[in-house]
């Protein structure tokens, strides 16, 4: 059973599916955690689970990063992060929108 509280980016074997994940988010909020499965499933699982879990820490597979860097076709038609050249004001050209009466707030 899984009796410590994992942390971002640790790694763990789950003995009876004999399945390789990461820890990649926590939300303490819903009491979840967010996994990500060596072949690039991403899951989530709560608190309550975790702790029936049969797990132990294991190092990260060999290629794992190679399963998330993209070809140079998938790169075509990836999106994009387009942001402003610094120094530019990029809310300067909008204007209130008075049709709604939104401007007032």
């Amino acid at each position: 059973m899984a009796t410590q509280l994992p942390t971002i980016g640790q790694w763990f074997q789950d003995i009876p599916m004999n399945r390789l994940f990461e820890i990649i988010g926590q939300d303490q909020y819903c009491a979840t955690l967010d996994i990500r499965y060596e072949d690039g499933e991403i899951d989530q699982i709560d608190l309550e689970c975790w702790a029936q879990m049969s797990v132990v820490l294991a190092n990260p597979p060999q290629d794992w990063r190679s399963l998330f860097e993209l070809s140079d076709e998938q790169r075509l038609f990836s999106d994009d992060i387009i942001a402003p050249a610094p120094g530019t004001d990029v809310l300067a050209g909008l204007e209130p929108d008075s049709q709604f009466g939104w401007d007032e707030f």
